[in-house]
C-alpha cells in the first residue's frame, strides 16, 4: 500500500535521499516556479512520474492537509531492523547518540524530535510499534523530510531494545522531572541513549526502571514540565555541545 507526502520540503527530501520509493508526483500547475519547478526537475531527471494539474485534488490527501501544491507517492516507508541498526553501531568511528520515544503519540512531536535528533548528529531513533505514533504522513510533514535521513528503528519491545543498546556499552539516560541528576552534571561524551517519556504519562516504570539515570532539565519558572518535543531537543543539544567543546 502507498505512502502520500505532501509539502514543498518533505518531497524534496524524499527526491534527494530515497527516491526509488516513490512511485508518483503530483504538482499543481499554479506557480510553478523556484522549489516546485526544481521538484519537477528532479523528478523528470529520476524518471519518475509527473502529474501537472490546474486543479488540484490529489487522491487520498485530507482536505485540510497544507501541500503547498506538492504531493507525492511512495511504496511505504522502510523502518530500519534492529539486527540492522546494531550493524551499523559497530561500523561507526565516534560515539553513538540513539534517541528512544516511548509511547509518543502526538504526530507533531514526534516528526519535531526526528527533525531535532537527525539535525544535531543522532546516530538513530527508537519507536514502539504499539501505542505510538509510526512514520506517517503527518509525523514526515512535521520531520520537514528529516525521516528519510535518519535510522528509524520500530520495536516491538522497548525494554529490550534498551537491554541490547547496553549490552553494546551505550549509557542509557531517561528524561524525567523525578530524575535524582541534572542534565548538565552528566558527562555525555561516551557513548549515550537517551530515552524520552510521552506526552501525559512520562517514562512507564518498567522503561524507568532499564535506565542507567533518570535526569531532570533545571527549571526556575512556574511550569513544572516541558512539552516533550522541547525537552527531548535541549537533551539532544547538550549531547551536542557537550561534544563540541
Amino acid at each position: 500500500m502507498s505512502e502520500v507526502i505532501w509539502g514543498i520540503n518533505p518531497v524534496l527530501e524524499a527526491l534527494r535521499s530515497q527516491p526509488e520509493k516513490i512511485e508518483e508526483i503530483w504538482l499543481s500547475g499554479k506557480e510553478l516556479k523556484g522549489r516546485r519547478y526544481r521538484i519537477l526537475e528532479l523528478a523528470r531527471a529520476l524518471e519518475i512520474p509527473v502529474k501537472v494539474v490546474r486543479s488540484f485534488h490529489p487522491p487520498k490527501v485530507p482536505p485540510e492537509a497544507k501541500t503547498q501544491g506538492v504531493v507525492a507517492y511512495l511504496r511505504g516507508f522502510d523502518y530500519t531492523s534492529l539486527e540492522e541498526f546494531e550493524s551499523q553501531l559497530e561500523e561507526l568511528q565516534s560515539p553513538p547518540l540513539v534517541v528512544l520515544l516511548d509511547e509518543l503519540t502526538d504526530p507533531q512531536n514526534v516528526g519535531s524530535l526526528i527533525r531535532t535528533a537527525e539535525a544535531l548528529g543522532a546516530t538513530g531513533l527508537f519507536l514502539p510499534k504499539h501505542r505510538s505514533a509510526g512514520v506517517t504522513p503527518a509525523v514526515i510533514k512535521a520531520s520537514a523530510g528529516a525521516v528519510f535521513h535518519l535510522p528509524i528503528v520500530r520495536v516491538v519491545n522497548l525494554r529490550q531494545a534498551i537491554r541490547k543498546l547496553k549490552e553494546r556499552g551505550l549509557f542509557v539516560f531517561g528524561l524525567s522531572p523525578e530524575g535524582e541528576s541534572l542534565l548538565f552534571e552528566l558527562d555525555l561524551t561516551g557513548p549515550v541513549a537517551l530515552v524520552i517519556g510521552s506526552e501525559g504519562q512520562g517514562l512507564r516504570e518498567g522503561v524507568k526502571k532499564e535506565c542507567d539515570f533518570l535526569v531532570r532539565i533545571p527549571m526556575s519558572g512556574h511550569i513544572e514540565s516541558l512539552n516533550a518535543a522541547v525537552a527531548g531537543a535541549i537533551a539532544i543539544y547538550e549531547v551536542l555541545r557537550q561534544r563540541s567543546v
